[in-house]
């Protein structure tokens, strides 16, 4: 080999430590941005996008459940009942893949189901529903409270459709919800909604957790 060569070599060596650090401390650069949905609107320099808005909700625990129980983490919310006899026991079942998925790493990723059917599910229904599919309370929080605030949140907030309508079907009670998992940012803002009955929408999902954990790196 030449002398020149094995230097570049030897050179390229010492330095590729140095290369890899630089590339990841500007690693908020060199990744897919995901896109930020609902409204915005501009004052000045400015651009103010659609948040959660303020509520006051309750968790299977019957602990007060607000919106900044929320700000600063990310989180994957979606709207169930514990009574459905349709989709709902498939999108827990995408819930729960959510927390093995994130089992041990990301502390501050959360889950949050919402109650559709507050009058039947009670904190202490949430619980027994939570311990029958392996809910980890320190991941994945159930939560209830009045139907206005839980519907309003969920049309206002998190812009998914819900509405109770008279009970025709004789078994999921006229409650009708969507399918869908929201991923929300640390500040509260919708980043992505993908459908909870499809295996690579929630890949997706999951794929799309690691890019905003990215983001928010500190």
């Amino acid at each position: 080999m030449r002398p020149a060569l094995r230097i570049a070599g030897v050179l390229l060596i010492l330095l590729l430590p140095f290369l890899l650090w630089f590339l990841l401390s500007q690693g908020k650069t060199h990744y897919r941005r995901l896109p930020i949905l609902g409204h915005s609107t501009v004052q000045g320099s400015d651009t103010l996008w659609h948040t959660l808005p303020d509520f006051q909700l309750w968790t299977q625990d019957s602990l007060p459940f607000t919106r900044d129980s929320l700000r600063g983490r990310i989180h994957v919310a979606n709207y169930f009942f514990t009574r459905c006899p349709g989709i709902c026991p498939r999108l827990s079942q995408a819930m729960y893949f959510l927390q093995e998925a994130l089992a041990g790493r990301a502390p501050q990723v959360r889950l949050v189901s919402y109650t559709v059917d507050p009058a039947h599910d009670t904190p202490a229904i949430l619980r027994e529903y939570a311990a029958k599919h392996r809910a980890d309370p320190s991941r994945w929080t159930f939560v209830t409270g009045a139907e206005s605030t839980l519907y309003r949140l969920a049309r206002q907030g998190y812009l998914l459709y819900t509405e109770r309508l008279p009970d025709t079907t004789k078994g999921e009670l006229g409650l009708v919800h969507s399918d869908a998992l929201v991923l929300v940012d640390p500040d509260l803002r919708l980043r992505g909604v993908y459908s909870g009955l499809d295996s690579m929408h929630i890949q997706k999902l999951l794929d799309d957790i690691g890019l905003l954990l990215l983001e928010y790196r500190r």
